[in-house]
């Protein structure tokens, strides 16, 4: 039985457009004028996005300010989100062999709305922003609930590949969610799959 753990925005969630648009918004709002276009926020993600933020001159207070500011503006959005096709019924085959996670860059809260407003039940918790903001941190913690268990993480960037790498996982690309291929490679994850069906196939087989 391998631990799995998948992160959330662009591999089980097409909300591209939302973070964009909100994600800017509560950036400008708090004083960081660094995003002029679409790519700008895509770029945070070519690895730990706060770390990359921090890099960028933004305080820590002032990146959970953002966060704040964030969670207020997606919720008016919630419902808008929607699930990638197949996503759902690939996450369930997962989860009847191994022991499954969430470990995003978003918030808690909100990404459980979202999974339960879809039926989805069978993550054993999802682990975001507020609870700690390095992915490696959160992914070592949740290595040690299940020790000698084979961990895989799941993600669509460049940055989820190298934190995976970092934390002692093997690292499945995703090529539906917000980096393309050529950009997911440059983490240079262990596996690269195309659709939701081929994550569950793979899976199900180790």
């Amino acid at each position: 039985m391998a631990l799995v753990m998948f992160d959330y925005d662009g591999v089980i969630v097409d909300s591209l457009d939302v973070f964009i648009s909100r994600f800017s918004q509560a950036c400008l709002e708090n004083g960081f004028r660094g995003i002029k276009e679409p790519k700008d926020v895509i770029s945070f993600f070519d690895g730990n996005v706060y770390e990359t933020m921090m890099s960028r001159g933004i305080s820590e207070a002032t990146i959970n300010n953002i966060l704040k500011r964030y969670e207020l503006l997606q919720d008016e959005q919630l419902t808008e989100l929607a699930l990638f096709n197949g996503i759902g019924v690939a996450l369930q085959r997962i989860s009847e062999k191994h022991h499954v996670y969430v470990i995003t860059s978003n918030l808690s809260s909100a990404t459980i709305q979202i999974l339960k407003k879809n039926g989805i039940h069978c993550f054993k918790d999802v682990i975001g922003a507020e609870k700690e903001k390095s992915k490696i941190k959160k992914i070592h913690n949740t290595m040690a609930l299940h020790p000698g268990s084979p961990a895989y993480y799941v993600g669509d960037t460049k940055g989820d590949m190298i934190e995976g790498k970092r934390a002692g996982t093997l690292t499945i690309g995703v090529t539906w969610g917000w980096h393309n291929p050529q950009k997911i490679k440059e983490g240079d994850p262990d596996y690269l799959v195309n659709t939701p069906e081929e994550l569950a196939d793979f899976l199900v087989s180790v």
